[in-house]
């Protein structure tokens, strides 16, 4: 265990005996919430009842966050929150949240000031339910919880969210692709969305033809963010990488998200030929309405966190439709380091064998901000039973199968981390480390030579294992004869990585590769 891990395992110890403290000082009086649904918002309800999940956010008044209490889960300050299922409710009804909710933190609501808000996410067609039109939202409330106090707040359902507008940018457009790969399964219409920005100077006339970035957003992300990568690339000194490709490359932002969350387009039970639905539907169709060059050395992949993942797997499942990856702080690449956890020969998600509980946020102080037990707790308040579409239920929805229900299968048990060992061994088909280990002539000299990696070794949460794993798997992290590298970086952080002198030299990288594609 290196130096920074034991310091954050001593800090999040004495967190949870806090916790447990306050828990039981606090258990016998708690707040309830009577959730009324506004004769205003009928229009979202045709037929006169909604159903759905209804989540109540608080923020302690005493944190440092300045969000809406439904912008959570938050990471650094784990908020409370309380959440039921509604089958059923009629404008002018009320669902009463209190005895009966899923609740986090486990021991209860500590007294203090609170800001709060609910909402009912009536659908689960995405990670965000802001982005879900129908979706309902309470204004924002606040209440005292006195030390034995028991407080009933009152909250109404008034806000209906609204068709969602992505936001405009020059040399952007918008594209959504039907998909009858995932359509059928669903029974409904499915598209996968895209935003396409195009290079500086780009004439519809001309006879060039430019190679394309396709770029995945990490976990919470979508093709939205297309508007603001394009005043990056606009923005950038012409003389820059960023300035290079923005003048070379056609740059297409894809859109991940799914019921389950981000699905790393990885095909899978839950999700669909996620996968296959990007490489045999949607690539030939940007090839036909763009002026590209279409062949795998010209379509060049790059993504960060859960996008980090993505364009590593679709390196090295379609080799023949992508010449290469540009990865930054890769979720998991070798599931022996699922964050902090080794699925294959740990017994728990939450504690190691000796009961000490395992960190998910970790600060670059090696302040434990957020246990792996506390995110899933969340999940479970947000969508129970894997339905959150959060970040650990879309892994298990993207890695493993499904259960009876049809609903992603547990590879632990989400209240006491138990770990199912036949599920985890299942893991390995994806796990991306385990796949260059079983055929390093084949994916182990593909991720030698196609993929680029950084990532820092503050990591907040721990993701630089994984990278250092798969790097170790494939014989180092410079390669003599190949054009793949991996770096990590000292003292990098999560997204600070981005802002070094090797994200620096990923984004040169890519455009060199850009520019060899196009014959320059």
């Amino acid at each position: 265990m290196n130096a920074r891990a034991a310091a954050a395992r001593m800090i999040v110890m004495s967190l949870v005996v806090c916790l447990e403290s306050a828990g039981a000082a606090v258990a016998a009086a708690q707040p309830t919430f009577r959730v009324t649904l506004d004769e205003g918002a009928a229009e979202a309800a045709p037929a006169g009842v909604v159903a759905g999940r209804l989540v109540v956010y608080l923020v302690d008044e005493a944190s440092s966050i300045d969000q809406p209490p439904s912008a959570a889960p938050f990471f650094s300050e784990p908020q409370p929150m309380l959440g039921v299922t509604v089958d059923a409710l009629r404008p002018g009804e009320s669902v009463v949240v209190g005895g009966d909710a899923d609740v986090f933190p486990a021991g209860g609501i500590a007294p203090g000031s609170y800001r709060v808000q609910a909402v009912l996410d009536r659908f689960r067609l995405n990670s965000q339910w802001s982005r879900e039109p129908g979706n309902l939202v309470s204004g924002v409330g606040r209440f005292e919880l006195a030390e034995g106090g028991s407080p009933v707040v009152e909250l109404r359902l008034g806000s209906v969210v609204p068709e969602r507008e992505l936001p405009e940018a020059e040399g952007v457009e918008y594209r959504s692709f039907e998909s009858r790969q995932l359509s059928a399964p669903r029974g409904r219409y499915v598209a996968v969305n895209a935003g396409v920005i195009l290079p500086i100077g780009f004439d519809a006339a001309s006879d060039r033809r430019y190679p394309v970035v396709y770029q995945v957003p990490g976990f919470g992300g979508d093709h939205g963010s297309a508007a603001r990568q394009a005043s990056r690339l606009r923005g950038a000194d012409p003389a820059s990488a960023l300035g290079r490709l923005a003048r070379s490359v056609i740059w297409v932002v894809l859109d991940p998200e799914g019921p389950n969350g981000h699905h790393l387009f990885l095909d899978s039970r839950a999700n669909g030929p996620v996968g296959r639905a990007l490489v045999e539907e949607v690539v030939p169709a940007i090839d036909s309405i763009y002026p590209t060059v279409s062949s795998a050395e010209a379509r060049l992949l790059r993504g960060h966190s859960s996008g980090g993942w993505t364009v590593i797997h679709l390196a090295l499942a379609y080799p023949e439709t992508f010449g290469g990856a540009w990865s930054s702080a890769p979720d998991p690449l070798d599931f022996r380091a699922f964050q902090a956890v080794d699925i294959y020969a740990d017994n728990n998600m939450y504690t190691d064998d000796a009961g000490e509980v395992r960190p998910s946020y970790t600060d670059r102080a090696g302040v434990v901000r957020m246990t792996i037990a506390d995110e899933n707790a969340m999940e479970t308040v947000m969508g129970p039973a894997n339905t959150a579409g959060q970040q650990w239920d879309s892994w298990q929805a993207a890695f493993g199968g499904v259960d009876e229900q049809g609903r992603p299968a547990r590879l632990y048990d989400e209240r006491t981390g138990s770990i199912d060992r036949e599920v985890a061994a299942s893991y390995r088909r994806v796990d991306l480390a385990a796949r260059a280990r079983r055929d390093p002539a084949g994916v182990g000299r593909i991720a030698r030579d196609r993929v680029r990696v950084i990532v820092g070794d503050a990591d907040e949460f721990d993701l630089d294992a994984g990278v250092r794993l798969l790097a170790e798997t494939l014989g180092g992290f410079e390669f003599e004869d190949e054009q793949g590298w991996y770096a990590i970086v000292p003292g990098a952080t999560h997204g600070s990585v981005l802002r070094t002198e090797a994200g620096r030299r990923l984004e040169a990288d890519l455009a060199d590769a850009a520019d060899d594609a196009a014959g320059r």
